[in-house]
């Protein structure tokens, strides 16, 4: 499993690795059983502060999700897992609750987001009408 964070971003370092590793984890990447990197295994290949690691795998262990063992590591802890639609659901809820706090900044209604939201669902690859607003253009 490869880990990777932007320090750039505005979600912390070690809510990116917890969000990485649940993803992991929902998509079956990670199985019950399966090993975490070490803590500075991880902090050396990310260029980050093993506390940050440690926080992330505390979070982790506290949602059930990895358990620790005593010198041995921290591993995906058996039964662990987010239900899959559940795991989706909340992703996309934290990616529109970052539009609406953007709108909220910008002076956007939400009628206009909501409006710019059916837009680029029609336009979506996969929708019937999307292959037909990419066939007229603009328009």
């Amino acid at each position: 499993m490869l880990l990777t964070v932007d320090t750039t971003d505005a979600v912390p370092v070690y809510a990116q690795i917890v969000e990485q590793i649940k993803r992991a984890v929902a998509a079956g990447v990670l199985r019950p059983g399966d090993p975490l990197p070490s803590l500075r295994e991880t902090a050396l290949k990310l260029r980050i502060n093993p506390l940050t690691v440690g926080r992330a795998y505390r979070q982790l262990e506290q949602e059930g999700l990895i358990e620790t063992r005593h010198g041995l590591g921290s591993f995906v802890k058996d039964g662990a897992g987010v239900p899959a639609g559940e795991f989706r659901r909340e992703t996309i809820a934290r990616g529109i609750d970052r539009v609406l706090v953007d709108a909220l900044h910008l002076g956007v209604s939400f009628d206009d987001v909501r409006a710019l939201l059916e837009e680029r669902i029609t336009a979506a690859p996969g929708s019937a009408e999307g292959d037909e607003v990419e066939e007229h253009g603009n328009g």
